[in-house]
């Protein structure tokens, strides 16, 4: 039986073919490198899979080298092929994977699909014709280091004006601070917006334009015939969202809008190990992937 796994910083999440779910706690091996590569090896190998799947969120390769993961030093160099040698194994970044398995579960008519994935950071996956787009060199779809705004905030990744800068947890909860003068985790500020409170309404709002900017940026570039939003945030968000869809076909040209949906990811906190999982089902040749 095959499975996928989702190397995070505090968990790795491992999805099976049967559906079968697992949840590891893995923060506090992540300072200490070796600590981590083993545990995260032990996952992998767990239950003698015939095929892994790795989604792993960082600049990964297609030859399964992590060049640099922000979240996730300890992975920082690391040939994941080698780490898990033995296994039959396909690494790619974690949001090219959730994009594959929105298509792969959700979206087999869709011909160019485009996921964005906002939590912590955001991220992209594109599947054209049924096999992801990974770029030259596998690290294609960094849509969160796009810049929206010169000049603008400061990114995780050390640059102003990111698309992620102004569209992830860190980024609502910095809106909020300056708005409200009160620091405040990213689902509270949810929670009081929901409750009608004007700071988290309003920051709310400068999230919803940032991420309209954006979209209507990657509509203009890739012409997808479905955007499908995910992540731990627009999960929070969903209920604020409503009409987004209408007001993203209303930023675009008539023609890329035209054959626009907009589609809210159903899959949660899973949907990139079930990506991972759904690359190790699929041929090498369809998946480009070796």
């Amino acid at each position: 039986m095959k499975k996928g796994i989702d190397i995070g910083g505090t968990f790795v999440k491992v999805f099976w073919e049967d559906g079968t779910r697992e949840k590891h706690y893995i923060k506090e091996l992540s300072k200490d490198r070796q600590a981590f590569l083993t545990k995260v090896r032990e996952i992998a190998l767990s239950g003698e899979p015939e095929a892994v799947g790795v989604a792993v969120a960082g600049f990964t390769s297609t030859e399964g080298v992590v060049y640099r993961s922000p979240n996730i030093p300890a992975l920082d160099g690391v040939n994941l092929r080698e780490l898990f040698k033995g296994l039959k194994v396909k690494v790619v970044n974690d949001v090219s994977a959730g994009a594959y398995g929105e298509w792969f579960y959700e979206h087999r008519d869709s011909k160019v699909l485009l996921f964005v994935a906002i939590g912590t950071g955001l991220g992209g996956g594109l599947v054209v014709e049924g096999r992801p787009f990974l770029g030259a060199c596998g690290c294609s779809l960094e849509l969160g280091h796009h810049t929206i705004r010169v000049g603008g905030e400061r990114c995780s990744c050390g640059r102003l004006g990111c698309w992620e800068a102004y569209c992830s947890s860190y980024g609502l909860e910095r809106t909020y601070q300056r708005l409200s003068g009160e620091t405040l985790k990213d689902f509270h500020i949810v929670q009081r917006a929901l409750q009608g409170e004007p700071y988290a309404l309003k920051a709310v709002q400068e999230f919803k334009e940032h991420l309209l900017t954006g979209l209507m940026n990657a509509v203009h570039l890739f012409n997808p015939d479905r955007v499908v939003l995910g992540g731990g945030l627009i999960d929070l968000m969903a209920g604020l969202l409503e009409g987004l869809e209408e007001e993203l076909k209303a930023t675009c040209e008539s023609l890329p809008a035209k054959c626009l949906r907009l589609f809210f990811s159903r899959c949660a906190e899973y949907c990139m190990a079930r990506g991972a999982l759904a690359l190790s089902l699929t041929d090498d040749t369809q998946a480009k992937l070796a």
